[in-house]
């Protein structure tokens, strides 16, 4: 009898032994397909093809990236517009494709997500350097402009406290817009009066939310292209934005080097474009 129970015990734990083998064996499967999803995945996000223009024919959508401000695309009660939202809307209208727009405030997180294929363009108007020669391209010139001062209108009797001319701008503070464009002018300000020009970097900001800080008078300083400045004092008379900040630039969308089609498609677009009576009509909406 005992023998028996033993052979019985045996077979018990034996099957037991099995059955705990054949769920390990099941875990080690199950956690080694979760991991091969996972890098798949990884690796299609990374490795997104950057498409050009037969891909976005042959999708139907154009993606492009651009600012949310009225320079660049913002909803108000269900009404979409923008002067850049509306000057691409024409594009991707003459290439009959959809267009799907995103935001984005940080022009270094907007050339990554290009750079990866995330998007097909970047509509900002970024002044044409060689700061970012190197990793895009960039279009025709959309227009010309200068970046200004931002600051607050003083009356009469403190108009002493304002500032007239770069020199003054040592050893204080400009808020500017997160990888804003902006940064490297000021660098190179400073290093012509010879004096230190500190700027803040406010993540998550765009220029249009900077200039009504400084309305409400909650920061001093900012920088702002020259024609969005003048149409923003409109809304805020009491801001001062004579004190120019750099010589006069051609202003640029960006694109991906690999869409060369595309680049060739709209430039030829915006050269034709731009000083119709349609485009006319648009600059006239937001300038």
């Amino acid at each position: 009898m005992i023998k028996i129970k033993e052979g019985i015990e045996k077979k018990i734990n034996f099957i037991k032994s099995l059955k705990l083998k054949k769920n390990i064996l099941i875990g080690i499967i199950s956690g080694t397909l979760v991991v091969l999803i996972l890098a798949i995945v990884l690796i299609y996000s990374t490795n997104k093809k950057v498409q050009d223009l037969p891909g976005i024919m042959k999708a139907g959508r154009l993606t492009v990236l651009t600012e949310g401000s009225s320079l660049g695309f913002q909803k108000n009660n269900g009404n979409v517009s923008g002067f850049q939202y509306e000057l691409v809307k024409a594009f991707a209208d003459s290439l009959g494709v959809e267009l799907v727009i995103s935001e984005e405030n940080d022009l270094r997180n907007g050339i990554e997500q290009l750079k990866k294929g995330e998007y097909d363009l970047i509509a900002m108007l970024i002044p044409m350097t060689t700061e970012w020669k190197k990793e895009v391209a960039f279009t025709v010139p959309i227009f010309t402009s200068r970046q200004v001062l931002v600051q607050q209108q003083k009356p009469d009797s403190l108009l002493y406290k304002m500032v007239s001319k770069h020199v003054q701008l040592g050893n204080d503070t400009i808020y500017i817009a997160g990888n804003s464009p902006h940064k490297k002018r000021l660098e190179h300000l400073s290093n012509e009066i010879a004096s230190p020009i500190y700027f803040e970097e406010m993540k998550g900001l765009n220029s249009e939310q900077l200039v009504r800080l400084v309305s409400e008078g909650k920061i001093k300083y900012s920088i702002c292209d020259e024609l969005f400045a003048l149409k923003l004092k409109k809304q805020y008379p009491n801001l001062d934005v004579s004190v120019p900040l750099g010589f006069t630039q051609q202003e640029v969308w960006l694109l991906n080097p690999k869409s060369k089609k595309l680049k060739l498609k709209l430039d030829e677009f915006l050269s034709d474009f731009i000083g119709t009576t349609a485009y006319w009509n648009i600059y006239r909406k937001y300038f």
